[in-house]
């Protein structure tokens, strides 16, 4: 049995020494063949040109950049719907690279809300804004906090919604005074806030914050802009004398001509006898007492009204709807018209004759008036031409009882200034070319 089964056992040795001595060779061969390539290599790497990395090809954009990239390009050439989508397929990109709640949809985020102001889309643009400012807060660094805050403040601002800009900020200007830092452009968009609060104003602690802002040591085109807003809610305070020392300190010893303050006014075109009646109907109205149809729905709408005088180019042509009789909102936006006066055409249109419930024939309105403007800033004496409505000309004159200017200055004092053309027109802010005093 030894004897037979021997040559198969050296012949099955012989076979597995062979395959062991083929497997080393080869393991041999593919080192040494490693070894090479990377001596190669280092030798190529040795004898590269230090500048060669230069004209190497750029890095690729993620698929984030460029979409965002495309969008851009899609509004410059004010294809807003393109551009829409291709700002939420790269929002969604991000999404999937960095989470939900990633900052660095940030400036997709602002994009997104032009584009949607643009095509007349506010509340969308809105809900944008407050998801910018959410993400803000989530940030660890104080700053994008702060900066986040006031991007949706601004935008507050623009968009009418004056209430919620103020809320935001703080419910009173002590607040600002009492933080432990002080931020320049914080504390200048809380006046500017102010200017627009039903309750304006609060020029005490505008004048203590003013004071807050010159032992920072910022520079006088800065502190400048403190003073001049300060004197303006003197003027809207009733305190215009002390309001001239501020204007005055920002240099403008001489104005040749007054200038409309800007901010919210009330206002109310009815007769001091039928307030009462109004104010009955309407709390017996809310106890739902007078059932069926409202028989006087035209006193019903008639207060109290309100008008603006925008703060600079960037305020769009809307704001914040009033609540209905019942609470709730029709809308979240409604359309603004007119300037300098910028009036809710709801109730423009209702404080009219009937005809200019056209709209067409509501822009083509250009009401001409001569009014004085006393030293104070108070508009008194206005004239009309006698081929304006009664209507148009006692809306006007109601304004103007709430209206304030900047006087004119001259030798550092504010002067009376009489005659003063004045000129407002009914055109929709979006097809203004510009209009003032």
């Amino acid at each position: 049995m030894k004897t037979k089964k021997c040559p198969r056992l050296m012949a099955q040795t012989q076979w597995l020494q062979s395959l062991q001595a083929t497997v080393t060779d080869l393991a041999s061969r593919a080192i040494m063949a490693g070894l090479s390539a990377i001596i190669v290599s280092a030798g190529v790497l040795a004898q590269t040109p230090p500048d060669a990395t230069a004209n190497a090809a750029p890095p690729t954009l993620s698929k984030a950049d460029a979409l965002q990239a495309k969008a851009i390009e899609a509004m410059a050439n004010q294809s807003w719907a393109v551009a829409q989508d291709l700002l939420l397929q790269a929002q969604h990109a991000l999404h999937r690279e960095h989470g939900v709640v990633t900052e660095q949809q940030g400036p997709i985020l602002d994009q997104l809300a032009r584009t949607h102001v643009e095509q007349k889309d506010y509340r969308q643009a809105n809900r944008f804004k407050e998801l910018n400012h959410f993400l803000g807060q989530r940030s660890t660094s104080i700053e994008t906090q702060a900066q986040a805050e006031i991007a949706l403040a601004r935008w507050y601002l623009s968009s009418g919604q004056f209430d919620a800009a103020r809320r935001l900020l703080s419910a009173s200007l002590k607040t600002e005074l009492a933080r432990e830092s002080f931020e320049p452009e914080r504390a200048l968009l809380r006046l500017d806030v102010e200017l627009f609060s039903a309750q304006c104003c609060h020029s005490d602690d505008a004048i203590e914050l003013l004071g807050l802002a010159k032992t920072h040591n910022l520079p006088p085109d800065l502190i400048a802009q403190f003073e001049r807003k300060v004197g303006d809610l003197l003027i809207l305070d009733g305190q215009a004398s002390l309001a001239a020392d501020y204007y005055v300190q920002q240099h403008a010893k001489t104005r040749q001509t007054p200038e409309l303050i800007s901010g919210l006014r009330r206002y109310n075109n009815l007769e001091p006898s039928n307030i009462g009646e109004m104010k009955l109907r309407q709390e017996l109205r809310r106890r739902r007492i007078l059932a069926g149809g409202y028989p006087d729905e035209a006193l019903w709408s008639e207060a109290p009204q309100t008008f603006t005088v925008a703060l600079n180019e960037d305020f769009l042509p809307i704001a914040e709807a009033a609540q209905s009789e019942f609470g709730g909102y029709t809308d979240h936006f409604e359309p603004v018209i007119g300037a300098p006066f910028r009036f809710n055409l709801k109730q423009l249109r209702k404080a009219l004759p009937t005809r200019y419930r056209n709209l067409a024939r509501l822009e083509a309105l250009e009401v001409e008036m001569t009014v004085d403007i006393t030293a104070a800033g108070k508009p008194t004496n206005i004239r009309f031409e006698d081929r304006y409505p009664r209507q148009v000309r006692e809306l006007m004159k109601q304004v103007f009882k709430v209206a304030r200017f900047k006087p004119a200055i001259h030798g550092g004092l504010p002067v009376e200034t009489l005659d003063l053309p004045f000129v407002q027109r009914c055109k929709s802010p979006d097809s203004q070319t510009g209009a003032e005093a």
